[in-house]
């Protein structure tokens, strides 16, 4: 029952008790003299009352017994249950009779929440508590999940406890299901990783024993560049898969699941069932929120802006995103490339300013950075520069300097060339010049 109509009802109740009580009044200190007949004025006025204080408990009882909330009514001074409406009694599996005279906290499904005289004294001195997820048992000892709440008020003259209690398992499954889905994906992308780190592994094993002869190490050396091409190449596909599956199946799902709701809440509306509608809205907002989080997870993994608009909008877009995340300002300057038709580059492009961004954000303590990508004739330029700390040379050629080391690859592999520069307190720069395509190494 929504609390506005409730509150409506209840002083709509009393305002008529309180006429009915005063005309009374009014008739029983009539004046003596008068024949001892009632007027006709105040006899109508009196069934004029008592029909519409009839009329106002109808419409109580009514919406008490067809409510799709639990409601429970306890006399506040006892903590005895006055009265039980039928969806409670089919939620927690009680009889009507089960219930009337008990106190809340004699009752199985409550002990964990009122049990003891403490608990209900505290709730008669704040008049009001709330549990935004509450697990209970039936009386089958199914678990339900449920919002709890409970305010007090005066009912003719006696002060009443009202607890509301709505039924959100469904709601907690569904929560509980996206948790499971995105600890499966971490899984999944660990296991990636793992079967990345053998490959590096691989890879080590393979230089150590190219070193036997110089023949040996360059064949060794253009292997190895095959085979890192490969992976870095798996390693992009299969993060768009994952963020196909998800953006396509999950995210559709979640949007038809939407629209569902919002179809049922309009029939709602339409048929007059307003504190229903509520509820189902309620529903849309939580699974707009999930429809969010599933594209954010779909996003990073591998933003679509790069496939459908090319590497300029999604350096702009990526910029974007890194001032607002980092408070770092971030200029993007672009000439001359619109969209670079071999993918393998402009991904590679996308990856090296995503990975030089990172390193700013993590170690550079700027507050401004620039972006620039530029082509001249068949070569593309790409240069991040920020004003931070300055990198050392140590850092530059640091074994631990993983971010630097992943640039390096890339770039090799694409045939192209990096430079990194850096001072105490002049900031850092990386610069990248590859081939526009034409010259790119098959192995990319």
């Amino acid at each position: 029952m929504p609390p506005k109509l409730k509150s409506h009802l209840i002083a709509e109740n009393a305002a008529l008790r309180a006429r009915l009580a005063e005309l009374e009044d009014k008739l029983a200190n009539r004046p003596p003299g008068r024949g001892g007949e009632v007027p006709e004025s105040d006899s109508t006025e009196r069934k004029r009352i008592e029909g519409a204080l009839k009329v106002s408990e109808v419409r109580y009882r009514r919406l008490f017994e067809t409510a799709k909330d639990g409601i429970l009514i306890l006399d506040a001074d006892t903590g005895q249950i006055t009265d039980a409406n039928p969806f409670l009694k089919d939620l927690l599996g009680y009889s009507h009779a089960e219930l009337l005279g008990k106190r809340l906290w004699e009752i199985g499904p409550f002990r964990d929440i009122a049990a003891s005289r403490g608990a209900f004294r505290k709730l008669q001195e704040k008049k009001y508590i709330r549990y935004e997820n509450l697990p209970l048992e039936t009386k089958e000892h199914q678990h339900k999940h449920v919002e709890f709440v409970s305010n007090v008020y005066r009912e003719n003259g006696t002060k009443v406890i009202q607890c509301n209690i709505r039924d959100i398992t469904a709601r907690h499954q569904a929560q509980e299901a996206l948790a499971n889905a995105s600890k499966e994906l971490e899984k999944r992308v660990d296991e990636r990783t793992a079967e990345l780190l053998t490959a590096n592994r691989l890879m080590k094993k393979m230089l150590d024993e190219g070193k036997r002869a110089e023949e040996e190490i360059r064949k060794s050396r253009e292997r190895l560049r095959n085979l890192t091409g490969r992976l870095q190449s798996l390693l992009e596909e299969e993060r768009s898969r994952i963020s196909r599956e998800i953006h396509d199946e999950l995210g559709q799902a979640l949007t038809a699941l939407k629209m569902d709701l919002s179809l049922t809440r309009r029939s709602l509306v339409s048929g007059g069932l307003a504190k229903q509608s509520e509820e189902i809205q309620e529903s849309e907002r939580a699974v707009k929120r999930i429809i969010s989080t599933v594209r954010k997870i779909a996003t990073d993994l591998r933003p679509g802006i790069l496939d459908e608009l090319g590497v300029a909008a999604a350096i702009e877009w990526m910029a974007k995103d890194f001032e607002n995340r980092t408070g770092i300002g971030c200029k993007v300057s672009i000439q001359g490339v619109d969209k670079i038709s071999d993918t393998t580059i402009g991904t590679a492009i996308f990856r090296i300013v995503q990975e030089a961004l990172t390193n700013v954000m993590r170690h550079a303590a700027a507050s401004r950075v620039k972006v620039s990508l530029e082509k001249k004739g068949h070569t593309l330029i790409v240069e991040v520069r920020d004003n931070g700390i300055g990198i050392t040379e140590g850092g530059i050629a640091g074994s631990k300097s993983l971010g630097l080391i992943g640039i390096r690859e890339r770039v090799r592999l694409l045939e192209g060339k990096v430079v990194i520069h850096g001072a105490p307190g002049e900031g850092t720069s990386v610069k990248v010049t590859l081939p526009d395509g034409e010259g790119a190494s098959a192995n990319a």
